[in-house]
């Protein structure tokens, strides 16, 4: 805009002798049409030059008068000013441009101010005009309207497009934030497979700062498992375009993490990803599950794994179960205390469990009892490991309490086809008609 505002100067200057030959301009002097519109030049740069160094509210001011009253006593002297009024939307249209849209109701005062005093001095006699007095001032008067609704209209114009700029920076700063400061990871990957941009958050998660993953290739920053899941969900996305995965993290530049991931396949075949560190909801899900299947005193697994232990044994095994449980443990926990008595379960859970082969599962009942599932083993081999665990507990109860320690063990053997359940309920009652015998005692109840 403001070249073309500064390029008319040298264009009128070429133009005033002709025009003037031609008749059509007013009989003002050459000379002075020329100085007026090399005055009008060089006050429109001396703006452009103090424009910086002017608060906001003077420039506009400033330049709204300049452009107006130095455009005006140039056409105005060459008899052209009433039909030249829509001329003015040059300068407001220049102010709009470096101010925004402030600037249009200034631009417009200005160049009324221009006008009357163009029209002014039109009917006193100071200026010429090319078309009859009355005629100047209609024309004025009605191009003035023309040029306020333009001047309106370029403003709301500007306004909008601010309006919208600052909205887009708004989003873009909100965005900005949001990123910069998410412990999630935000990537964009080119259709090379290549990261274009990524969070912050990644130094956190495999210890790269961002500017070191950019321009390469995703696998060899996120792993393998996220190279291969990009790489097939750009070949085939779904139909929404969004995959769901999960990454195992071994960069070698942090310590091994598991991550969730959504990607998002996009038309030209980039993708965004959405990276989530799971690590310490694995390591959560994992003690929940090992507490749900394992006794929280010994760590042996509890009646609930037990449980399924046993429903999961293919029924045309011959399994052998030891129901085992402790002699003398009331009177430890009463006269000796539950956390000597506690002290006592967890040392018998592993003296039971350091007697039998890595194929035998052994785990807690609850209270005091205990039970061995023996795949593949005849009653004479469970007789056998019987007799040895009775005598580690009796060796665990002497190092751990003064009173006498022992346990009672029913064996029940069965064959294929037994129910858990009843099998279970027969070395229960094995047990029960140990303890009738006496301490460290085992009993021995087959299928029938």
């Amino acid at each position: 805009m403001a070249l073309v505002i500064f390029s008319t100067g040298p264009l009128a200057l070429l133009a005033l002798p002709v025009l003037s030959n031609a008749g059509l301009i007013a009989d003002t002097p050459l000379p002075v049409l020329i100085a007026l519109l090399i005055a009008c030049m060089l006050s429109n740069i001396a703006v452009q030059l103090l424009q910086p160094h002017v608060p906001i509210a003077t420039g506009v001011q400033l330049r709204a008068a300049v452009a107006a009253l130095s455009a005006g006593w140039f056409v105005y002297a060459t008899g052209l000013g009433s039909l030249l009024v829509i001329g003015y939307a040059i300068g407001i249209a220049d102010a709009v441009r470096v101010y925004g849209s402030r600037a249009w109701r200034p631009g417009l005062a200005w160049a009324g101010v221009a006008v009357v005093a163009g029209e002014c001095c039109i009917t006193i006699g100071l200026a010429p005009t090319v078309v009859p007095v009355s005629i100047a001032h209609v024309t004025a008067i009605a191009t003035f309207g023309c040029l306020a609704i333009l001047a309106r209209t370029l403003g709301m114009a500007a306004l909008a497009a601010e309006t919208a700029t600052d909205e887009v920076e708004e989003s873009r700063a909100y965005f900005h934030d949001m990123v910069q400061h998410s412990a999630d990871v935000i990537a964009c990957v080119g259709p090379n497979l290549e990261l274009s941009y990524v969070s912050p958050g990644i130094h956190e998660l495999i210890g790269c700062p961002p500017e070191d993953c950019i321009g390469h290739p995703v696998a060899e920053i996120l792993g393998p498992d996220a190279g291969d899941d990009i790489a097939r969900a750009q070949a085939s996305p779904l139909a929404d375009g969004v995959i769901t995965c999960e990454w195992f993290l071994a960069t070698g530049a942090s310590e091994a993490r598991w991550a969730q991931a959504r990607v998002t396949v996009r038309e030209d075949g980039s993708l965004i990803l959405n990276v989530r560190d799971i690590t310490d909801q694995r390591a959560l899900e994992a003690e929940l599950e090992q507490r749900a299947h394992n006794d929280a005193l010994t760590g042996l697994p509890n009646r609930a794994a037990l449980t399924t232990a046993l429903a999961d044994l293919p029924p045309n095994d011959r399994i052998t179960l030891l129901f085992i449980d402790l002699d003398g443990f009331k009177m430890i926990n009463d006269s000796l205390g539950h956390k000597r008595g506690d002290t006592v379960l967890r040392e018998a859970g592993q003296a039971i469990a350091a007697q039998v082969t890595p194929d035998v599962t052994v785990g807690r009942l609850g209270g005091d009892e205990f039970l061995a599932i023996l795949p593949h083993a005849n009653p004479a081999d469970a007789q056998v490991l019987a007799a040895r665990i009775i005598c580690a507990i009796e060796e665990a109860g002497a190092r751990h309490s003064r009173l006498p320690l022992s346990a009672s063990i029913g064996i029940a053997a069965g064959s294929p086809g037994d129910a858990p359940e009843r099998l279970l309920h027969r070395a229960d009652q094995a047990m029960y008609e140990a303890k009738e015998t006496g301490r460290g005692q085992y009993v021995v109840r087959v299928s029938n």
